[in-house]
């Protein structure tokens, strides 16, 4: 069975941002900030999900720095 990217998922998410911080992709309505001691993303609102839940658990990891992991996810409007 092959690997998902979080890049196959953004198409099915809302709009908002996904970013990668200890193992787990975030889902965050408002762009989040970074927590640079703790090397995490920390949300700027109140709706934000972990997408890698034990359903998900196949998600691939981020290659690289945390903080690079950072990505808008926005929709072509359709006409």
């Amino acid at each position: 069975m092959k690997q998902i990217t979080i890049y196959d998922l953004l198409p099915l998410l809302k709009k908002g941002w996904v970013a990668y911080d200890h193992g787990n992709w975030w889902w965050f309505s408002a762009k989040p900030r970074e927590r640079k001691r703790r090397h995490l993303w920390a949300s700027t609102s109140r709706t934000y999900i972990k997408l890698n839940t034990f359903e998900m658990k196949d998600i691939a990891p981020f290659d690289g720095d945390w903080k690079d992991s950072l990505i808008k996810v926005e929709h072509k409007e359709e006409e």
